[in-house]
């Protein structure tokens, strides 16, 4: 039962500790930009790592069956970074297609006319 609330509390340190930064919706989509480019960073990075790993083991292994288990782990490696890889252009193709920016164009937005007060 301990484990469970001291999880728990490890689980919402991050919102008590953004709590008070996050102002509008614009400060949000920032936080979940932040966070996905993290992820995206440490995925691509444990995918690379564990490509490496496998081909140290597959040069290693002595046996046939070792070496037909490194093999699928190289390929299943590969397969995910390609995943990764793809799923993140697809997200920068979408962006640059629909015209999406980090900020908002401040001059395009038009302006009302407010009229003097009597």
């Amino acid at each position: 039962m301990k484990k469970i609330i001291a999880l728990a509390a490890l689980t919402f340190v991050p919102l008590v500790t953004f709590a008070q930064i996050i102002g509008d919706v614009d400060d949000v989509a920032n936080k979940a930009s932040t966070i996905g480019n993290t992820l995206i960073t440490l995925l691509i990075s444990f995918s690379v790592i564990w490509i490496i790993i496998s081909v140290v083991r597959y040069l290693i292994a002595g046996g046939e069956e070792d070496r037909k288990k490194g093999g699928m782990a190289i390929l299943w490696g590969v397969v995910g970074l390609f995943v990764i890889l793809s799923i993140w252009g697809l997200v920068a193709i979408l962006r640059n297609s629909f015209n999406t920016e980090d900020r908002v164009p401040v001059n395009d937005i038009p302006k009302t006319l407010v009229p003097p007060s009597i």
